[in-house]
């Protein structure tokens, strides 16, 4: 349903491309997915030393891992991230200042492992909230094409499910 505060929200698809402000970094494919209450993004080499929490953003990673910088910052929390099959793990959360569509905004995401998966970025709820509608049937970012252009080959992927499959 919508509301009267909705006119000044920018509709969005599935997938779109995020772009870091200060640090240089554009085009980066994200999946959005309400259903996850933080975002996250690619991060490895994860070291907190002395108060300071150094990464590299996108390292390794078979999309953007070219696109790496490494990170350090005092400015990071830890927090308590709980997946659909209730897995708990702790992650280390940090800002950044990101581009979605004409929005440039300051956002939180969790550090995590993402290497096998095909968006080095999700987008969850606590950053779309009050910013963007979400339409399904869009996408900004085909991921059939940055599994050829990247030659990425996952023993399971459920987005390649169709809807109508068998497997649902």
């Amino acid at each position: 349903m919508s509301t009267r505060n909705d006119f000044h929200k920018l509709i969005i698809g599935r997938s779109e491309r995020l772009n870091f402000v200060d640090l240089n970094i554009h085009g980066v494919p994200a999946k959005v997915d309400s259903g996850a209450y933080r975002s996250a993004v690619h991060a490895s080499d994860i070291v907190e030393k002395d108060g300071i929490v150094s990464f590299t953003l996108f390292g390794g990673h078979p999309v953007c891992g070219s696109m790496a910088q490494r990170i350090a910052t005092d400015k990071f929390q830890k927090v308590i991230v709980a997946n659909s099959f209730g897995h708990r793990e702790e992650r280390y959360d940090v800002r950044f200042k990101v581009k979605l569509g004409p929005k440039i905004f300051n956002a939180k995401f969790t550090l995590a492992d993402r290497s096998k998966k095909i968006y080095p970025i999700l987008l969850g709820r606590t950053m779309l909230n009050r910013r963007f509608l979400i339409d399904t049937n869009e996408s900004a970012v085909d991921r059939v094409q940055l599994k050829k252009e990247y030659n990425i080959e996952f023993p399971y992927d459920e987005e390649a499910v169709s809807e109508d499959s068998d497997f649902i």
